[in-house]
């Protein structure tokens, strides 16, 4: 980990010229194979696995490490490929309830390093909260050094991963692109082949920091998603479950019909991403008024 001051990996000149080249290519087949051919000419020349470059996205200031992260290398050099479907989507909620002056809550299940988070602190009114959780030592290193190189970002970092009960899962790091980092259910009749983490459930955390209504959630853990959002949407009241999901397309792996359970409480399903993402919509609930 480089615990250096943002700063300390700035870009170079080569690098500084590179980014400017893959920056504004359009988030098409052309665009994403010539940012591939011209990165390699910055990535190949950083350390593996933590080589990084401090740069700011959306007036932020983030350390990103693209030899060993995905969603980091991306926003490092494609930032107009970055997740573009589903931040427009979380943008126009922000200044929806930013304009009509209500809090908003944004729950960032999978935060990774913390990059949706950051994104909707920085469009965020007076009265949004936060929540990011994320188990990955690593990971939450990278996130927590995000969140202090911008003072006063108030997200609030649950190091936990989330699940149908309370206990312990095995946290299998993914050493090629962390953001595939997986965890699974204990196996005593098998050795630990990662970290064993604290797990929650959604609703015990949300119970426990007095969240009393959640406006949008994105989640992505691995194939895991069904194992957080079930127990949750079949125990939390109407007033909790969100207006919207950003929730990754691992529908094959899950062991529980977890969009006919979404779909039984008012939700659509508006889009499926380029980016292997699904967008559920709620009907607004009138108590809350409209979304």
């Amino acid at each position: 980990m480089n615990d250096e001051a943002f700063g300390a990996f700035a870009p170079g000149h080569l690098d500084r010229l590179v980014i400017k080249l893959t920056s504004p290519l359009p988030d098409n087949w052309f665009g994403l194979r010539l940012a591939i051919l011209l990165r390699r000419a910055v990535t190949m020349r950083l350390r593996y696995p933590d080589g990084a470059l401090d740069v700011e996205r959306w007036r932020m200031k983030v350390r990103l490490h693209p030899r060993d992260n995905g969603c980091e290398k991306n926003l490092l050099f494609t930032p107009k490929m970055y997740e573009p479907v589903e931040l427009d989507a979380l943008k126009r909620d922000l200044h929806r309830a930013r304009n009509a002056r209500r809090p908003f809550v944004f729950l960032d299940i999978g935060a990774n390093v913390g990059l949706f988070s950051l994104f909707v602190a920085a469009e965020a009114g007076p009265n949004t909260r936060i929540l990011a959780f994320e188990p990955d030592p690593l990971n939450l290193k990278r996130l927590n050094f995000n969140i202090q190189s911008n003072p006063g970002v108030a997200i609030e970092v649950f190091p936990i991963a989330l699940g149908a009960e309370e206990g312990h899962l095995d946290l299998i790091p993914d050493s090629r692109d962390r953001g595939g980092t997986q965890t699974r259910k204990l196996d005593a009749t098998n050795a630990s082949a990662g970290v064993r983490v604290p797990c929650r459930t959604l609703l015990d955390v949300l119970s426990s920091v007095h969240i009393e209504a959640v406006d949008a959630i994105k989640i992505d853990v691995e194939q895991f998603e069904d194992s957080v959002l079930a127990p949750f949407f079949k125990e939390a009241p109407p007033r909790l479950w969100p207006a919207l999901v950003i929730i990754e397309d691992t529908r094959l792996s899950w062991k529980i019909d977890l969009m006919g359970m979404m779909t039984q409480r008012g939700y659509s399903l508006v889009e499926r991403t380029n980016h292997h993402n699904l967008i559920l919509r709620r009907q607004p609930d009138p108590l809350r008024g409209s979304i």
